[in-house]
């Protein structure tokens, strides 16, 4: 077979030099920019510069209070008729708080009824103007600071449905009344957060943090607990009795040469 003719030695000493002259180049911009980059933060220093951090805090807390929705609905072809179903679903709602919450019934809200007519639809689904029956349908709610009742009443709420009411149970919403007290100490504490963490920035650097210039609040976030959700304007989660509150705060610290 025929050989491959080798590179002359020429040809290897002319590409090793460029090689060379390569990395010597690299190494020349290298350090040049490394001086600008101390230059730049030599400044920096001098000039008693700033610094801005972001400092976090978050608190565990406990509902303290919630709050139990259900609708109750009827469809029936004559008015009367789905009137006197309702007010029977109504009493047999009524029946499960007084079983459930005892004295706590008594501030159930049970709201006015509101009725629908039901409009036949032509082919195509097009109304024809014909009233072929009514919907009515009539809201109870019922608020505690006893979150364990009100999950309670929620489920026996969904129970009845099994007895043929035509309830929709909406889910239990929890709360936390006392959100302002631990929003001031997150605040507090989510500024301590940030000025350890400029120190940290600053340890090592030659420089010292010096006093707050400024400071913004963010939004805060009130979570479920080992959620990762965040909202741009903050959120509140509802769903569960403990949640955890927390805080987002931008700091700028003046620095100064050691």
């Amino acid at each position: 077979m025929p050989s491959h003719p080798s590179a002359p030695h020429g040809s290897a000493g002319a590409t090793n030099l460029g090689f060379l002259l390569l990395g010597v180049a690299l190494a020349i911009g290298l350090v040049a920019s490394s001086i600008v980059v101390s230059r730049g933060l030599e400044r920096i220093k001098l000039a008693g510069d700033k610094i801005t951090v972001k400092g976090y805090a978050e608190e565990k807390v406990v509902s303290d209070a919630g709050t139990w929705r259900g609708t109750v609905t009827v469809r029936a072809s004559d008015m009367q008729a789905g009137y006197r179903e309702l007010e029977a679903d109504t009493a047999r709602v009524l029946e499960l708080l007084r079983s459930v919450a005892g004295e706590a019934a008594g501030g159930a809200s049970v709201s006015p009824v509101a009725s629908r007519p039901q409009f036949e639809t032509g082919p195509g689904g097009a109304p024809t103007g014909r009233v072929m029956g009514y919907e009515l349908e009539r809201t109870f709610e019922l608020s505690s600071p006893d979150v364990a009742l009100i999950g309670r009443v929620a489920a026996g709420a969904s129970g009845l449905i099994s007895e043929g009411v035509s309830i929709n149970s909406w889910p239990p919403q929890f709360f936390y009344n006392d959100l302002n007290a631990v929003k001031v100490r997150l605040i507090g504490a989510a500024t301590r957060d940030s000025q350890q963490r400029a120190e940290q920035f600053a340890e090592g650097s030659g420089v010292t943090v010096g006093a707050l210039r400024s400071a913004s609040q963010g939004v805060f976030q009130i979570t479920r607990p080992n959620s990762t959700e965040t909202a741009d304007y903050g959120s509140y989660d509802t769903t569960t009795v403990e949640k955890v509150v927390k805080a987002v705060v931008t700091v700028e610290y003046s620095v100064a040469r050691e």
